[in-house]
C-alpha cells in the first residue's frame, strides 16, 4: 500500500494537516485510534439526543464541522480505530486496523499524536472520584454528565480553569479552585498577552464565571491528600510557601466526593522518539518535544510534527501547526508548489510566531513550583499499572539505578497498559531530584513498538 502523505492522529492538528494537504491535491492516509475524528477537543456526544444537552456550551464539533469533514475528502483514506505500530526499515510505516497489519511507504509523514494529562501523584490519587481535568472535559462533552456533587478542582494551567468553569456552567457545586502557580503576569509579559485579545478575554471570562458563582479561587494552593473508603469523601488542601514548600501547618480539610486534578499536559512524543527524531526538554511545553525547523520538519527527513505532541499549547496552536505541517508535507511530495504555496507558508509562520509570543506569557503566568514531588509519601503509588510505590522507586535510585531504562527494567514501571504515560514524568523527576541533576538530563525510557496495545489477531495474521 502506498500513500503520498501519512497523517497520524485525527485531532485538531491532524485534521488541519489533512485538510490543507488534500486541498493542494495530495493523496493522504489518515489513521487514528478513535472511531470518530476530532480528538479530545472536537469530542462528539455519545448519542444524538445528548447533543442538545448543554449544546450551547459544548458545540466544538458543530463549529468544527468543516474541519471534521476533511476526513471524508475524496483525496483522503481514513482508517478510524487504527493503532500506529511503528516505522521500520526503508521508511515503511505500519498500523493495525480490523485485525490486520497494514504497511505503507509515505512520501511524507505528519505526526499529530496529541498529548496526555500530566500525572501528579499525591496520597489518595488512586481513589475512585479522583479524575483528570481532561477526563472531566471528555465526560462533559461526550456524556453530558457531572462527575460528582461536591467537587474540588486543583492543578496548574489553563485547562484547570476551563474545566472548573465548565463544571459550574453545567450546574456542579465546585467547592474551591486551587491553582499551584502564583497566577500573576510578570509586567514584562503584559504586552505579549495583548497580542491575542480574544484568547485573553476567554480566560478572563472563565474567572468571571467562577466569581459570579462565588467559587473561591486560590493561587499557590494544592491538594495534599484525598481521603475516603470506596471513593473520595474528603480532601486536604494546603498553601504553597514562597520557597515552594507545602505549608502543611495551614492545611484544611474539605468535604467533597470528587477531586478534579489537572496539572497540564505531557506531549505524546512516543512516535517521534521511537523513530529516532532528536528531542529537547522544554518544561513550559510539557516535557520532551521533537526539534523542528521553520516548516515543522523533525530531524528525520520527511517527518513533520504538529500540535500538542510537539509542545502542549492549546488548540489554536495545534490548528496552525497542523495547517503548516500539511502544507509543508504537500510541498515535500510536490503537490503544493509555486508562489502561492510559499506565500501561504509565510502567512502561517507569521501567525504562529505571534501566537507563540502570547503563549510565552501564559507559561510565565502558570509557571508551577519547582517540584510537586513533596506531595507524595513513601506509600504513595507512583505507577498504577504495576503498583510501584514511591519508597520502592526511591530505594532503587538511591542504590545507584539512576537511569530510566534500568529503573523500568527493575521495577516494571512503564511496562503496564499505559506504557508509562502515567508514571514516566514522575519517574524522571524522581531520578533528577535524588541525583541532583536537571530533569532535562534524564532521558525517558526508550519506546518500543507497538506503542499502544494491538490485538493478538492482527499480529497472528501478519505474515
Amino acid at each position: 500500500m502506498s500513500g503520498e502523505i501519512l497523517v497520524i492522529g485525527a485531532g485538531p492538528a491532524g485534521l488541519a494537516a489533512v485538510r490543507t494537504a488534500a486541498a493542494y491535491g495530495a493523496q493522504v492516509v489518515l489513521i487514528d485510534d478513535n472511531r470518530q475524528p476530532g480528538g479530545q477537543y472536537y469530542r462528539h456526544p455519545a448519542s444524538e439526543p445528548l447533543r442538545a444537552v448543554h449544546g450551547d456550551l459544548f458545540d466544538e464539533a458543530t463549529r468544527g464541522a468543516d474541519l471534521l469533514s476533511a476526513a471524508t475528502s475524496p483525496n483522503v483514506t481514513h482508517y478510524p480505530g487504527a493503532v500506529f505500530y511503528g516505522f521500520f526499515d526503508d521508511g515503511i510505516a505500519a498500523f493495525a486496523h480490523d485485525d490486520r497489519i497494514t504497511r505503507l511507504t509515505p512520501g511524507a509523514t505528519v505526526v499529530a499524536a496529541g498529548a496526555t494529562e500530566r500525572p501528579v501523584p499525591f496520597p489518595g490519587w488512586t481513589l475512585p472520584g479522583v479524575m483528570g481535568a481532561g477526563a472531566v472535559q471528555n465526560l462533559l462533552k461526550s456524556q453530558r454528565t457531572l462527575p460528582g456533587r461536591r467537587i474540588l478542582v486543583t492543578g496548574n494551567g489553563p485547562l484547570t480553569l476551563l474545566a472548573a468553569a465548565n463544571l459550574v456552567r453545567c450546574g456542579a457545586e465546585v467547592i474551591e479552585v486551587l491553582e499551584a502557580a502564583a497566577n500573576r503576569p510578570p509586567l514584562a509579559m503584559i504586552p505579549r498577552l495583548l497580542l491575542e485579545p480574544g484568547m485573553l478575554a476567554r480566560g478572563i471570562g472563565y474567572r468571571a464565571i467562577l466569581a459570579r458563582h462565588r467559587v473561591p479561587f486560590r493561587s499557590r494552593h494544592v491538594v495534599v491528600e484525598a481521603r475516603g473508603g470506596a471513593r473520595v469523601e474528603a480532601a486536604m488542601v494546603a498553601p504553597i510557601a514562597p520557597d515552594g514548600a507545602i505549608d502543611h501547618a495551614r492545611a484544611r480539610t474539605l468535604s467533597v466526593d470528587t477531586v478534579v486534578a489537572g496539572f497540564g499536559l505531557v506531549p505524546s512524543s512516543e512516535i517521534t522518539r521511537s523513530i529516532g527524531c532528536e528531542h529537547v526538554h522544554d518544561a513550559g511545553k510539557g516535557g520532551w518535544i521533537p526539534v523542528r525547523n521553520a516548516e515543522l520538519e523533525t530531524s528525520r527527513d520527511g517527518v513533520f510534527a504538529a500540535g500538542e505532541c510537539a509542545g502542549a499549547a492549546g488548540v489554536e496552536k495545534a490548528l496552525l501547526e497542523g495547517e503548516l505541517a500539511g502544507l509543508a508535507a504537500a510541498m515535500r511530495v510536490g503537490a503544493a508548489k509555486g508562489a502561492e504555496a510559499a506565500a501561504h507558508r509565510r502567512r502561517l509562520q507569521r501567525r504562529l510566531a505571534r501566537l507563540m509570543a502570547f503563549r510565552t506569557a501564559i507559561e510565565a503566568i502558570y509557571r508551577p513550583p519547582a517540584s510537586l514531588l513533596p506531595l507524595m509519601r513513601d506509600d504513595t503509588i507512583v505507577c498504577r499499572c504495576e503498583e510501584v510505590t514511591l519508597a520502592e522507586a526511591r530505594r532503587w535510585v538511591r542504590e545507584g539505578v539512576n537511569e530510566a531504562n534500568s529503573l523500568k527494567a527493575i521495577t516494571r514501571m512503564a511496562m503496564g497498559r499505559c506504557q508509562g504515560r502515567n508514571c514516566v514524568p514522575t519517574l524522571t523527576r524522581l531520578i533528577a531530584a535524588e541525583t541532583g541533576i536537571d530533569v532535562a538530563e534524564v532521558s525517558p525510557p526508550r519506546p518500543r513498538p507497538p506503542l499502544k496495545p494491538i490485538g493478538v489477531a492482527a499480529l497472528a495474521a501478519d505474515p
